[in-house]
């Protein structure tokens, strides 16, 4: 048999209209942080299920958000979306997840159809929804956003900077930026920081061009690269997972890390403290990006007319072995 609010509310000894506030996601101010626990434990505990459909004929929510991701294909982005459905579940709310790939205009979701949309990067797919008559609030998040709406962006740039100046402070001199072509651009911040470190350093731009962002790609880039050239003082990687194929190339061909190549990563994903030389990393505040998203988009779903919300979060640089000294 279905639970119901009210049988939650009689368990806890509260008013039925106290629980479907804190079930429908209403209530905010009038309903202490303490009493909202408490009627969400209790609703876990005796196993209580939202009819969705019921739900949405009275309250005009459908109490589900789309999250569109740019990936899910690497752990980085499989992580970003285990967040947000964790805390969209402990909010009640369902999460449906829709890769970039799968998005287009006839894929877009209607006014009714889900209360909101998170989206990771996919700027193109955010910019073409925009110019859509809608009413379906949308955050944009991530090292790619939009600023035409509330958006949570990460700073990159800052990142890699204070990475390059790292490796510049530990005697590293030849610095190498392992990159896919198609990331290879102005506008994209770890480029942008990249180059404009390097010449104010007053040393030379030096760029291992892979074909794509895959493991054997960069591989096979990093190798070929360094049949023609001699090895770099240093290896930037745009992202962990290149730095993962980069590390190994590194020691199939007999380089050891660090004492003759440093590495240093980008995203901060967990298998990296797990290598036998641990990667140096810029490490993305993910779970602060994700928590902060979903309430800007709680605000609007109440007030929205409120002014475009924005915050920039700064990465951290987790020195380890790989580019130690």
């Amino acid at each position: 048999m279905r639970v119901t609010a009210k049988q939650i509310a009689k368990q806890l000894g509260i008013s039925p209209s106290t629980v479907s506030r804190v079930l429908n996601g209403r209530g905010g101010g009038f309903i202490s942080e303490v009493t909202r626990q408490r009627v969400l434990d209790a609703a876990r505990e005796m196993g209580y299920r939202p009819h969705h459909a019921a739900r949405a004929l009275v309250t005009g929510r459908t109490q589900t958000i789309a999250l569109w991701m740019y990936s899910l294909r690497t752990s980085f982005h499989a992580y970003i979306a285990h967040l947000m459905q964790q805390i969209l579940y402990q909010n009640n709310y369902l999460c449906l997840i829709f890769p970039e790939d799968y998005l287009n205009a006839s894929t877009y979701p209607a006014d009714g159809q889900v209360d909101g949309i998170i989206a990771h990067e996919c700027v193109d797919r955010v910019r073409a929804f925009l110019q859509i008559p809608s009413s379906t609030p949308l955050v944009s998040v991530g090292c790619y956003y939009i600023t035409e709406c509330d958006h949570v962006g990460i700073d990159l740039f800052a990142g890699t900077a204070e990475a390059l100046y790292y490796l510049l402070d530990t005697g590293r001199r030849r610095i190498a930026y392992l990159v896919n072509t198609s990331s290879y651009h102005a506008g994209e911040p770890r480029g942008d920081a990249y180059r404009l470190v390097m010449e104010q350093a007053g040393l030379p731009v030096e760029v291992i061009f892979t074909a794509d962002q895959s493991r054997w790609r960069t591989y096979d880039g990093v190798k070929q690269y360094l049949q023609h050239h001699k090895a770099p003082d240093a290896i930037f990687c745009h992202n962990d997972h290149m730095a993962m194929a980069c590390y190994k190339c590194l020691r199939d061909i007999g380089l050891r890390v660090p004492d003759d190549v440093a590495l240093v990563g980008c995203d901060g994903i967990e298998e990296t403290e797990f290598w036998e030389t641990p990667l140096s990393t810029i490490v993305q505040p993910l779970e602060e990006m994700c928590q902060i998203a979903w309430s800007f988009l709680q605000k609007r779903l109440q007030q929205p007319d409120l002014p475009i919300q924005q915050a920039i979060l700064k990465p951290r640089l987790v020195v380890r072995a790989s580019s130690q000294p």
